[in-house]
């Protein structure tokens, strides 16, 4: 049966390291270890986990470059078959969700789940992905860390996260690993974790970003002809027509105009 090892990285975050903290150590039934990685925290985290470092497989508590570097530090010390990152306010559905996980007995590169978001105040949305992943998915979406069971395997030969990304370096490896590389993936048709809404990547003034970071992704493995067909494969949802236009740059032209024409017509208020 693989094993687990669980990852959670930490900075400042005491109320969220708690949860994260209680939803692991309460797990039956499992073989993992819990690794915990702090940034040198000054709020009361760093005695948390001393008070409570028997739950912990390796924990440190210092000065680091960032959340990569961080997740890295986890890499290098894990164990496990798969690694899971869940960091700090991201909760396990319930005590019984890696084992049932494990008891899968999945072999695939990467397994990867459902997610609830959690907004506060109650409001929950539990998310799903498509049971297939194809490039373009990865193009324009991403597939969920708290809810992916990564090879360990996989993330050395990738190199570990790239830390010259602040925000989207676990995007890039998916799309590399997954959409370029056509590692093998399984989907499980269930939630994983809970994940707390106010994470680096989810906030509205992070959004640019975002984009700027999976732009230097998209541009580091394809070509413009190669970006040119997936726009135009998420604009026409169609990949047949995205590598015909693609080759007819007066038509695609014409096409995006008549485009716009239309959102705007379709969107006018009478």
């Amino acid at each position: 049966m693989p094993t687990i090892s669980v990852i959670t990285i930490n900075y400042n975050n005491l109320t969220g390291l708690k949860q994260t903290v209680a939803s692991v150590i309460n797990q039956v039934g499992a073989d993992f270890e819990y690794l915990l990685i702090d940034g040198g925290s000054s709020d009361g985290s760093k005695e948390f986990i001393q008070q409570n470092q028997h739950q912990f497989s390796y924990w440190v508590s210092e000065k680091d470059a960032g959340i990569y570097a961080a997740m890295n530090k986890g890499i290098d010390r894990a164990k496990g078959d798969y690694c899971l990152f869940l960091n700090s306010g991201d909760v396990l559905v319930n005590s019984d969700i890696l084992n049932k996980v494990i008891s899968l007995h999945r072999n695939e590169s990467i397994l990867y789940g459902e997610l609830i978001f959690d907004f506060g105040e109650g409001k929950e949305k539990l998310a799903k992905l498509p049971k297939q992943l194809n490039l373009l998915h990865l193009y324009s979406d991403n597939i969920w860390h708290p809810a992916s069971f990564i090879k360990r395997n996989l993330l050395l030969s990738f190199g570990k996260y790239n830390e010259t990304f602040s925000i989207a370096a676990d995007y890039e490896f998916f799309f590399y690993t997954l959409g370029i590389q056509k590692e093998s993936s399984y989907y499980l048709d269930f939630p994983i974790s809970k994940y707390a809404s106010d994470g680096i990547s989810s906030l509205p003034e992070n959004a640019d970003r975002v984009m700027n970071e999976r732009t230097r992704v998209h541009q580091k493995y394809l070509n413009r002809q190669q970006l040119k067909v997936l726009e135009n494969w998420k604009k026409y949802k169609s990949e047949a027509l995205a590598n015909w236009i693609s080759k007819r740059y007066f038509l695609n032209s014409v096409l995006d105009n008549l485009l716009a024409i239309y959102h705007k017509f379709r969107n006018k208020k009478w």
